[in-house]
């Protein structure tokens, strides 16, 4: 077996309207369906050509604090063309704009990052690659020291 590519991720959250408003909303993922999985509501988005990149169930009543479940570290969404720091200054003050504090931007040494966190306290990266030429030949470089990003 080889893994071919990332196919796709889906969250749980617990309120799909309140999700559907950053998603769909503030970030501009372009729904595909909106539909009930399992007997659950769900949202299917498609970003690129396959049938879904991204989905929410929704699994009301659960707690941004409940613990007990396994939870995603973060999820990334490539928006904009390399080192295009327009594209990540429109997008923190859409984010701003909708009432979602931006937690940080980020200087990596393949990405230029903002990261916000979804109304379920997940962590959603928005990111620009960088040249390559900066880290091609650098072992070590993905996980190399980060530094702030001024935006």
């Amino acid at each position: 077996m080889q893994v071919r590519e990332l196919a796709h991720i889906v969250l749980k959250v617990a309120d799909l309207d309140r999700s559907l408003a950053f998603y769909r909303d503030t970030l501009g993922l372009p729904v595909a369906q909106i539909t009930r999985l399992h007997g659950r509501r769900s949202a299917f988005f498609r970003i690129g050509e396959k049938h879904h990149d991204f989905a929410l169930v929704e699994y009301p009543g659960m707690s941004r604090d409940d613990l007990s479940r396994a939870g995603v570290l973060h999820i990334a969404f490539n928006i904009g063309a390399q080192d295009d720091l327009a594209a990540l200054r429109e997008a923190k003050a859409r984010i701003e704009a909708a009432g979602y504090p931006v937690a940080r931007a980020t200087r990596h040494a393949v990405t230029l990052s903002l990261y916000v966190e979804d109304p379920d306290g997940i962590t959603v990266e928005l990111f620009v690659d960088r040249d390559p030429a900066l880290y091609r030949d650098t072992s070590g470089y993905l996980g190399a020291p980060t530094a702030p990003l001024s935006l």
